[in-house]
């Protein structure tokens, strides 16, 4: 039988390096400031009763007094409903970072534009080219390929991967760095190396879709040993990650698990 290759071999073959996250932690004591704050907004898992699911993600990101958008949903109504309940207000962020082109990441961006006209997106150059083509493609914005920093604590993987061109945000924590991915197509082990390697960054915490519910029992073990000999200490798979690769990230993590749903509110310090 052929035997895998563990992290710490392969990692040099893909020019990464292996580095180790001093331990995060959840709902910790701390001023406002001090910790990261993920507000779900769009999901097709419910947290709150309150809001409505549907397909897609979306999400809110507050650090250091700076707030930014991630995503925008499938349905621009019900993002924008889901907005208003949360008392989140959008023509106050500077922000809005488009992880891919998919329609159920997208749709809530003409209305952010649109009573926001200042706002500064950050799209994955790839789709940005799209847009610029079309004609749509919003003022203020950016086309990201490569790992680079945006503005304060934010950071960006770049959509410079062979498997699909994403690019995942990243917090700068003093604990090392949490990744918000959209759907994770090109892989969320891909995505948190070129994140450490590139940016200097530990990640402890990875949010968002996963994209991995075609994978087995046994690849879920091994995906979950990699990420943990990388230094993620914790995770919060949603939307697309599917219910038997969530249910396996939760008992692999153990305490380590984050509940992902739209409502859901996670802090982390």
């Amino acid at each position: 039988m052929k035997k895998s290759l563990g992290l710490t071999a392969l990692l040099p073959l893909l020019g990464l390096s292996t580095l180790h996250a001093k331990e995060p932690a959840i709902d910790g004591n701390g001023s406002p400031d001090s910790a990261v704050h993920v507000t779900i907004i769009y999901d097709n898992y419910q947290a709150d009763q309150n809001l409505e699911t549907d397909w897609g993600f979306a999400c809110l990101v507050e650090y250091q007094g700076k707030k930014l958008l991630f995503d925008a949903g499938r349905k621009a109504e019900l993002y924008k409903k889901n907005v208003k309940l949360l008392g989140i207000k959008p023509e106050e962020i500077p922000t809005l970072f488009i992880s891919h082109e998919h329609g159920d990441h997208t749709a809530g961006i003409p209305w952010i534009t649109e009573i926001n006209p200042s706002v500064k997106c950050y799209f994955p150059a790839s789709y940005a080219d799209q847009l610029k083509a079309r004609g749509t493609l919003p003022p203020n914005s950016t086309g990201v390929e490569k790992p680079t920093h945006l503005y304060g604590p934010y950071y960006s993987t770049g959509d410079d991967f062979v498997a699909f061109r994403e690019h995942g945000l990243v917090v700068k924590t003093e604990n090392g760095g949490v990744l918000i991915t959209g759907c994770g197509h090109p892989g969320v082990i891909r995505m948190v190396a070129v994140a450490e390697k590139e940016l200097g960054l530990e990640i402890h915490t990875v949010i968002g879709g996963l994209h991995l519910m075609r994978k087995s029992e046994a690849e879920m073990e091994q995906i979950a040993a990699t990420l943990k000999e990388m230094g993620v200490r914790q995770i919060c798979p949603t939307h697309c990650t599917g219910d038997k690769s969530i249910a396996s990230l939760k008992a692999s993590f153990g305490d380590g698990y984050i509940a992902g749903g739209t409502g859901q509110i996670i802090t982390i310090y």
